[in-house]
């Protein structure tokens, strides 16, 4: 790892000992510099001066790992920047004496941060320090709980804000519509985070809050139109500020917390009169405060700091206090939504002397920092200029990149041209063309690589060499996923792999869609809008003919009765209807009996069975699963019933109405559902992301889509509080009156002026290549159109030096012409009848090959063998972790092997066990591992101790004796030859020559002295004891027998064992071998 030559600027930054606010500009390598803050302050050397070429003078004063505190945005960031830093610490002196200090270090997000304060600190805040935190989801539905109850016991009181809110709207939200909990619990939120704001409201002694509406005529111009919208919003703060008076008590009575209620509280203690003493202790344990992404904070998170740091009321005495480095980017503000507030950027901004840059750019080629420049001065400089005559303190000015990779010809910024439909978007057009570029790209250099990286090239991330492109070079990013069907369907049908980050709002999926659909039938078999959808998916596949046959011809019902009485009146031999086949109606018939035998059987068993088996018993039963493999693609689909699978498993005591109350709050939230990773960040596919969850991420190639998309409008039927003119229930245009206009006026700039810093987010993480795909000659520019068309000269796909122009435009290589896709009609052709008694079977088509593993799954479990190897249905926990080995850990059993295995299989020396842990982990990227193999983590302690028992065993001293590839091979792949076209397939976990004697260790070796040739070594990673190691071995005779044979074809006479890792015991197979 290539020390880094720090800039001027960074070098300021890190030996600074005052209180710095650091602006890192996008690419300017900001956790670099933060580890290297943390570096110098450890006393550690890290990076040269890139002016000087010495490495920087060491803390005249180091502190400890332990007296460094870093609050981080999201726990993600948190675990890489405790990666970044671990990794550094290893290569320093140090690295004995530190890491297990490293454990030590408090890094993690603002929540977990206050969480710790709050239960250190808990006597002198009067705290039960074992409180509960509420996760999202938790905290959202007990919240709904409160305001119903709010709202129906007004409702009976004859309270006339409740009677107004219902009258105005429904009780619950239905699709982009809020319901009256949802806006209550909206200005609940607003009340608990930014009760400044309501200054103007009068709490009379015992009763509601009472709005001074003088005070807020005083402020701004006032019409008769801005009576109802002021009267809802009184009604709606009356409700809220009950419901949170309410929550506060429930959070007490049940010693529970949401996450606001986390940072709030912290804030509130920490600043009151209890929190002298704690604020003096926390104090004197830190001597440096890191906050990431400051400029996404608000005002709660910056009074802790600035307590802490004695800056809000100089209370910090002797110098008894902790450096605040606080860092970010003000440009890539761009989580408003959240509550974050850029004028508390501004303000510290104010406040503090040390305000340092970061401009020099190391990840995009200079067309594109020229083209960023260009445009941010344009749309950031436009957008800040307009808010701040509205709210001065709102906005921010911009700040040039400099250029800090060298140039290459490939590199450019490229105007995809597509034609808008109508005053929309081409969403379909948009896909082809981004399809059509990516793959005339990658296929285009396939062949060759010349050294200039052929017509289409990008930097190589560690030599920065000019290369081919992959298809994991490449992003496409979208505002809304509006589009993203359209271009997961194009880049399916050009063959190109790609995974949609983040999110995967499963609610959108078909498959998702059909197995809710079921279950909502099973719950009520006369929804005929739910029965309809059964019948037609593929649980049955009844064409809407057919369907509409049944409904139109039998007696009127329930559609599910009326499909039962039709296929009682049909009886095998019955004519088809006019132009029916005869074999397509008998098929339809035969899936609609098992469609509604399957559907009768679930109702039955669905009180009794918890909801994941029940839905497991559904795609069992339909042999839903199966269809899917028919398909191109069909991990996706089986890895989204997977993390149905999972969602429905935490709520295995909920009945089905309970379970589709909880399902729809989560979608209509977007809280985030579990999901199931297909591919890994070193997998070759292109990503589809959000530009939000682009953030801090990069890519060689970026496509940004959907440019033409309006932006920057308030919504209709919303409520906001602005911090100088107070609360405004936004109404439709045509209702507003001067109030109104001027709120939703201020409102529309700043949601411009962040689109703008969005829109800088988007185009600067490509390194390479940027394009721009969109109509070029828009009749109304209402999205980033509007700034992009202004900006600079943009190549509209008339250059030669990259491959890809679309259909329709002028230039490059021609369209694509992809097959059509396949008829069903030959299907017609078929009729169903009797076969003849001398007609036999069709044998299986023969399989030559088979691994031990599949061997002892077909002796064990004949039908597991079949479903796996014949019909190639993967079991759930080949892709999902299953957790069902009954060890109650976090991490299944399956994935506990492949990292003992693979820690095995890299590691040399024992004193490497750390590094090699971490890139074992790092390398299966399965859900969940970051969080359950934490470093300081129980668990992997545990795993670091039994693969030292193991690599310190005297039986692993003779096993590595000698030269790794001529004395002995680990992860030896073998293919035996064992009959006529039989074959057995496997690989050696350690493969040991013994042509002559071991001189290491030799009493631990049982074939000591015995005419071997080989040892094959098996390594077992079963959670048992010493004494269960016999017998479990005996479950593996197949497989032992398997690789002795194919050892002895290949070196000779060969001896077995299985080393069981977790006992740390080695069982001899030969006379289990001999007897068998």
């Amino acid at each position: 790892m290539t020390e880094p030559r720090w800039t001027h600027q960074q070098v300021q930054a890190i030996v600074s000992a005052d209180d710095t606010l650091l602006a890192a500009s996008a690419g300017t390598g900001k956790t670099t510099t933060v580890v290297g803050k943390i570096m110098w302050r450890l006393g550690l050397p890290f990076g040269l001066d890139g002016e000087t070429g010495e490495p920087l003078a060491p803390h005249p004063n180091p502190c400890k790992l332990s007296e460094i505190a870093a609050i981080t945005f999201t726990e993600k960031a948190a675990y890489d920047l405790k990666r970044q830093l671990r990794r550094r610490i290893r290569r320093s002196p140090a690295a004995e004496e530190l890491k297990w200090e490293l454990n030590r270090a408090s890094v993690g997000t603002i929540h977990s941060f206050c969480g710790e304060i709050l239960r250190e600190h808990a006597l002198r805040f009067g705290v039960d320090p074992m409180f509960e935190v509420l996760d999202e989801e938790e905290a959202s539905a007990e919240q709904d709980q409160v305001i119903k109850g709010v709202l129906m016991s007004r409702l009976e009181a004859g309270d006339e804000a409740a009677r107004a809110i219902l009258r105005r709207m429904n009780l619950t939200g239905r699709g982009f519509q809020g319901g009256a909990v949802d806006h209550v619990r909206t200005v609940m939120r607003d009340l608990r985070w930014r009760g400044a704001r309501y200054g103007w409201l009068r709490r009379p002694p015992g009763g509601p809050p009472v709005p001074d509406h003088k005070q807020l005529r005083d402020v701004c111009a006032w019409d008769e139109l801005d009576e109802p919208p002021a009267e809802l919003c009184r009604h709606l703060i009356d409700v809220a500020d009950e419901a949170r008076a309410r929550w506060d008590r429930w959070q007490g009575e049940e010693n529970k917390r949401d996450f606001d209620s986390l940072v709030l509280d912290a804030a509130d203690i920490l600043l009151g009169k209890t929190g002298a003493s704690a604020l003096s202790a926390i104090r004197r344990r830190y001597r440096l405060l890191i906050i990431d992404e400051f400029q996404d904070t608000d005002s709660a998170q910056r009074d802790i700091a600035l307590a802490i740091a004695g800056r809000s009321d100089g209370t910090a005495q002797d110098g008894r206090r902790p450096q605040l480095f606080l860092v970010g980017d003000p440009k890539q503000s761009i989580y408003r939504f959240r509550g974050a507030d850029i004028s508390v950027w501004n303000e510290v901004a104010g406040h503090f002397d040390n305000v340092i840059d970061l401009p020099r750019n190391f990840r995009s080629a200079p067309p594109i920092v020229g083209y960023v420049n260009e445009l941010g001065r344009t749309c950031i400089g436009q957008t800040a200029e307009a808010l701040a005559e509205e709210r001065p303190g709102g906005s921010i000015a911009y700040s040039d990149l400099e250029v800090g990779v060298d140039p290459h010809e490939r590199a450019g910024v490229e105007w995809v041209p597509v034609p808008k439909k109508g005053r929309y978007p081409d969403r379909e057009g948009e896909a082809k063309a981004v399809a059509e570029g990516i793959l005339a790209a990658v296929k285009g250099t396939s062949d060759s690589a010349p050294a200039n990286g052929g017509s289409a090239a990008v930097r190589g991330s560690e030599t920065g060499a000019l290369r081919p492109p992959e298809f994991g070079d490449f992003a496409v990013l979208y505002r809304t996923r509006a589009g993203l069907a359209a271009l997961e369907k194009a880049l399916r049908r050009h063959g190109i792999p790609a995974v949609v980050a983040g999110t995967q709002h499963l609610d959108e999926r078909q498959e998702i869609r059909d197995v809710l659909n079921a279950l909502r039938v099973i719950r009520n078999e006369r929804d005929d809008l739910r029965a309809f959808g059964f019948l037609r998916s593929p649980f049955v596949g009844l064409r809407d003919e057919t369907i509409a046959r049944i409904r139109l011809l039998g007696r009127p019902g329930p559609l599910l009765r009326q499909a039962r009485r039709w296929l009682e009146q049909q009886g095998v031999g019955t004519q088809p209807a006019e132009g029916d086949s005869a074999g397509v109606a008998e098929i339809e018939k035969g899936a609609l009996r098992k469609g509604l035998a399957a559907l009768a059987n679930l109702r039955r068993l669905a009180p009794r069975l918890p909801l994941d088996e029940l839905i497991e018993e559904l795609l069992r039963k339909t042999g839903y699963r199966l269809h899917l493999l028919l398909m191109d693609g069909a991990e996706e689909p089986l890895a989204n019933l997977q993390s149905l699978i999972q969602f429905a498993e935490g709520r295995r005591a909920e009945d089905l109405s309970a379970f589709f109350e909880i399902w729809d709050r989560s979608v209509a939230r977007e809280i985030q559902l579990p999901q199931v990773p297909l591919h890994s960040s070193d997998d070759d596919v292109v990503t589809l992301t959000t530009i939000h969850q682009a953030k801090g991420l990069e890519w060689p190639v970026v496509y940004l889509v959907g440019v033409n998309g309006d932006v920057g409008k308030a919504r209709a039927n919303e409520y906001w509080a602005d911090p100088h003119l107070g609360p405004v229930f936004n109404p439709k245009e045509e209702e507003r009156g001067a109030r109104a206009r001027r709120l939703v006026a201020r409102e529309e700039a700043e949601i411009l002026a962040e689109e703008a810093r969005l829109l800088y987010v988007a185009t600067t993480r490509a390194r390479d290549r940027l394009f721009l795909v969109g109509d070029a000659n828009p009749k109304r520019s209402a999205g980033y159109d509007r700034w992009l068309l202004k900006t600079g000269e943009i190549h509209k796909q008339d250059r030669e030096d990259w491959p890809g122009t679309p259909s329709g435009s002028s230039g490059g290589s021609a369209p694509l012409h992809l097959p059509r896709p396949p008829s069903l009609e030959w299907l017609d052709a078929f009729t169903v009848r009797p076969p003849s008694r001398l007609v036999k079977p069709i044998p299986p088509p023969g399989r030559w090959a088979a691994s031990a593993t599949e061997l002892m799954l077909k002796e064990r479990d004949a039908e597991a063998w079949e479903h796996t190897y014949l019909r190639g249905v993967e079991a759930s926990r080949e892709f999902a972790p299953d957790g069902s080995d009954g060890s109650g850990d976090q991490v299944s059993g399956r994935v506990r092997g492949l990292i003992i295995h693979g820690a095995l299989e890299r590691i040399e020396r024992d004193n490497e066990i750390a590094a090699v842990l971490e890139e074992t982990i790092g390398s299966l990227d399965e859900p969940g591992l970051e969080e359950a193999l934490r470093p300081e983590g129980d668990y992997r302690l545990e795993l670091e101790k039994e693969i030292l028992k193991v690599v310190q065993s005297p039986e692993w001293a003779w096993y590595t004796e000698g030269r790794p590839g001529a004395d002995y091979w680990k992860e030896l792949r073998f293919v035996h030859l064992v009959g006529p076209r039989r074959w057995r397939t496997g690989a050696f976990d350690l493969f040991r020559l013994v042509s002559r004697p071991v001189t290491t260790n030799p009493g631990a070796n049982p074939w000591a002295g015995a005419d071997l040739k080989a040892v094959v070594i098996d390594f077992k990673t079963h959670a048992i004891v010493a004494e269960q190691a016999g017998r479990t071995a005996r479950d593996y005779v197949i497989q032992a027998k398997i690789y002795r044979e194919a050892s002895e074809a290949l070196a000779g006479p060969t001896a077995v064992g299985l080393h069981f890792t977790n006992p740390g015991v080695l069982v001899p197979m030969d006379k289990t071998l001999d007897s068998a």
